[in-house]
């Protein structure tokens, strides 16, 4: 009777003394249970081999080198990567948000035309389209205000009030005025000091009885530089007659013929405030004193 061939198959004898040296569970040993040998695994085929054997007698493979890996085991350097690819990820998209808040789009650039007034001797720029009427200069002009407004039948108003916006009821639109004023000493100590004026001038803005309407001060009282003189503005919110305007107010020092203080008043409405709130930056940026 013809046998089957016999597959080759590690040795797992011990050799030393040839007694088998796996388990009856089929577990590998560390020592010969026989002859006490210690014993090495190959790595390649499982078979069994001496302490002091560099290769394997069965296969050749190289002892110290231990198990062979399997391939996957590379796939670490990949996994070791999401993470940093993810923080990278989650870092620029940051970045990125806090740049379109922190460093919004730049508003473009307002079409203004210059203009120069010698009644109150300074050089300013109003938007174009706007009805710009300087009050202080020309034929039988007196009164110490120059009045820039979207809608021309908010002029009148504008003029009647002394330039002083707080008095103006309900325009119809945007409002900037420019006129002379001088603090009173009994207000305030020092004269010459936009923002301690200014200061003083709030008192009686804010406290108005709840029946004429409300002031809030949405921006405090702050130093700045307009035209390289020493500056004061305020935002405040004014609620009146079931409408929301907002009043910018900014007094620069500059002495001159009508008054110490130039006193730049913008009233806007609420429904305007967006788009115009950039416009009454402009105009104050745009004030150069002769």
């Amino acid at each position: 009777m013809k046998l089957p061939p016999v597959g080759l198959v590690a040795p797992t004898l011990c050799p030393r003394c040839d007694t088998p040296t796996a388990s009856e569970d089929g577990q590998r040993v560390d020592r010969c249970p026989n002859c006490g040998l210690q014993l090495r695994w190959c790595g390649n085929c499982r078979g069994v081999a001496g302490p002091f054997d560099r290769y394997c007698g069965f296969c050749g493979f190289e002892l110290v080198r231990g198990s062979r890996r399997s391939p996957l085991w590379r796939a670490w350097l990949l996994v070791a990567l999401v993470p940093l690819a993810a923080g990278l990820a989650y870092g620029l998209w940051s970045a990125h948000l806090v740049d379109l808040i922190v460093r919004p789009t730049p508003a473009p650039p307002l079409a203004t035309t210059g203009h120069r007034s010698a009644g109150l001797g300074l050089r300013y720029a109003a938007p174009f389209g706007w009805t710009v009427i300087d009050y202080s200069s020309g034929p039988g002009q007196t009164l110490p205000v120059i009045v820039m407004s979207r809608n021309p039948l908010d002029q009148a108003a504008a003029v009647q009030s002394g330039g002083d916006l707080t008095r103006v009821g309900r325009p119809r639109s945007t409002v900037v005025s420019l006129s002379r004023t001088t603090p009173q000493r009994t207000l305030v100590a020092d004269t010459t000091d936009p923002a301690a004026v200014l200061t003083a001038e709030l008192a009686p803005l804010v406290s108005v009885p709840s029946s004429e309407g409300s002031v809030h001060v949405l921006q405090p009282v702050h130093a700045l530089i307009v035209g390289g003189r020493p500056a004061a503005q305020v935002l405040l919110q004014v609620d009146r007659g079931g409408e929301r305007y907002y009043l910018v107010r900014a007094l620069v020092y500059v002495p001159g013929p009508g008054g110490s203080m130039l006193r730049v008043d913008a009233v806007v409405p609420a429904g305007e405030w967006e788009m115009t709130q950039n416009t009454v930056t402009a105009i104050l940026r745009s004030l150069a004193f002769s």
